[in-house]
């Protein structure tokens, strides 16, 4: 009797879930939709100057790409928030990334997720003598994938 029971109220669930409609706080409506959206890039190498950062990414499956991010972008203003973040990773677990984020097409923010360890053979030094060209952007560019 009670494996009968049990055997009802199973294929009374199954039933009832196959039929569930979406209910409006669901993702299938678009006014809940969100604009933005994110690319994650490997880094090859982050080479450390005075001024800014020059990222070394890879592209897709074969070549690297390269691109300076400020470090002017890490300090903000409640009338112009953050451009850079970064967030650092335990050491050893993951290979360091950059999350390049788009608000309706339009660049947003980077995230820069790096090893804290400078000793870490990810990490590289310009010299503060020379001077990087692009620290002084408003946006990322457009970076080839």
């Amino acid at each position: 009797m009670k494996k009968l029971i049990l055997v009802i109220l199973a294929a009374f669930t199954v039933t009832v879930s196959a039929f569930a409609k979406p209910v409006a706080y669901n993702e299938t409506s678009e006014e809940n939709w969100s604009g933005m959206s994110y690319r994650n890039v490997q880094i090859v190498k982050i080479l450390d100057s005075k001024d800014g950062y020059v990222v070394i990414y890879q592209k897709g499956k074969y070549g690297v790409g390269e691109t300076v991010i400020p470090k002017s972008w890490a300090k903000g203003s409640p009338e112009s928030p953050r451009k850079l973040k970064i967030r650092f990773l335990p050491s050893g677990k993951l290979k360091s990334f950059m999350s390049i984020v788009k608000k309706d097409g339009e660049f947003h923010h980077v995230v820069l997720t790096i090893p804290s360890n400078r000793n870490d053979s990810v990490w590289g030094v310009i010299s503060y003598k020379q001077s990087v060209e692009g620290t002084d952007k408003e946006t990322l560019e457009e970076i080839e994938f």
